[in-house]
């Protein structure tokens, strides 16, 4: 599986990134969703994890590029400060989980394996397999 995480924290992105490689998964960073995008095509049963500033989700252009981000992956926002409006907005988007910071390493790593385990069984039924 591969984890893309996605923020414009480099220090956020290095420190998932190393918890997801100490799981034994694949990794890759970028800071920005638009980044995500150019360099690649969504992989299938992937999972998305994208950190959000406050107001982030309020751009159209970015709940575009979000929603294309979790085309065939399943995405979880790390928000620093959730409330309602950010999490319609995001699952709107196609995100499937939102944690809130601060948050236990341990259950970020929980739900980003939980996330890609659900996303794998929706691609392999849609499949037909």
């Amino acid at each position: 599986m591969l984890v893309s995480i996605v923020s414009e924290d480099a220090q956020f992105c290095q420190s998932v990134k190393e918890l997801v490689e100490s799981a034994g998964l694949r990794a890759n960073t970028f800071p920005t969703l638009q980044a995500l995008l150019d360099a690649e095509e969504p992989e299938s049963g992937g999972c998305l994890v994208f950190h959000s500033e406050q107001n982030a989700l309020n751009d159209p252009t970015q709940q575009d590029w979000l929603r294309l981000a979790c085309t065939g992956r399943a995405g979880i926002l790390v928000t620093e400060q959730g409330n309602v409006r950010t999490a319609v907005q995001a699952f709107k988007a196609g995100i499937r989980d939102v944690v809130q910071k601060p948050y236990r390493s341990k259950e970020l790593l929980e739900r980003i394996v939980h996330a890609n385990c659900n996303c794998s069984l929706f691609v392999k039924h849609q499949g037909g397999d």
